[in-house]
């Protein structure tokens, strides 16, 4: 039932999609009287964005199966937690820890990088397009993460609507449009903090892991604090050009 809190996860997951929508529009009008707006950032954008199709038939297609797995989980939880404010603002921290968990070992497991989160890291571009350059296979494995959630008694859908809410609010932190935000880069996951994620510079690899808060990087020494970033991707590793090398090129790589 959306009532109260749960009906404001939802509408804050409208509104991190409104969000990312606008930007989208406002970056493309930035680019293109910036003189950026090449042929070859327009054909990049488009590969992000034809990850968009087979990423939503996945998510469709497992919304049963994981549906199944965390309501079996949730019934197996020692305590049910009711959903009020308080508890829902609980679970949102708890949520992005553990995306911050899956995030980090998604850079550190071989095999889940390949997997699913080169895809992700693969562009040489930065751009809202960017955030939405992700693999399919990261409904195979990605929702796993969030199992603890509903284990220590926070409702499936609350959960559920929390970790869209965690991965839709990052579209807005794929740009170059915007720069440091002072103290809010301190808090939240921002461009600035994001751009370092996706850098190629040595200094910056495994850093920058959040989603939402940055207090887990800081907690767990992953932090590094907003810089000019010089080039994005994956270091000494060519950008792919086809659909079929989005998914192919990490498993070829050493």
């Amino acid at each position: 039932m959306w009532d109260g809190p749960k009906l404001w996860v939802g509408i804050s997951l409208v509104a991190a999609l409104t969000a990312g929508m606008t930007l989208a529009i406002e970056e493309w009008r930035w680019l293109k009287r910036a003189g950026r707006l090449t042929r070859d950032a327009r054909e990049e954008m488009a590969l992000s964005l034809s990850c968009l199709l087979p990423n939503s038939l996945a998510a469709f297609g497992l919304m049963g199966f994981w549906a199944f797995v965390y309501s079996k989980l949730h019934g197996w939880a020692p305590w049910h937690v009711p959903t009020t404010l308080a508890t829902t603002v609980a679970a949102l921290l708890v949520v992005d820890l553990s995306y911050y968990w899956e995030h980090r070992l998604a850079h550190t497991s071989r095999l889940l990088w390949r997997l699913y989160h080169a895809t992700h890291h693969s562009s040489a571009h930065y751009t809202i397009a960017t955030a939405y350059r992700v693999s399919f296979a990261n409904h195979l494995v990605a929702p796993l993460f969030y199992a603890p959630c509903v284990l220590v008694g926070f409702e499936p859908l609350l959960v559920a609507g929390l970790q869209l809410l965690t991965i839709h609010y990052q579209a807005w932190v794929h740009t170059q449009m915007i720069g440091p935000l002072g103290a809010v880069d301190r808090i939240l996951n921002t461009p600035a903090n994001h751009r370092i994620h996706h850098s190629t510079s040595e200094a910056h690899q495994h850093h920058n892991f959040a989603a939402i808060f940055v207090i887990w990087d800081v907690l767990f020494g992953t932090r590094v604090r907003p810089e000019p970033v010089g080039s994005f991707g994956i270091p000494n590793t060519r950008p792919p050009r086809t659909v079929w090398s989005l998914y192919l090129d990490p498993w070829r790589s050493s």
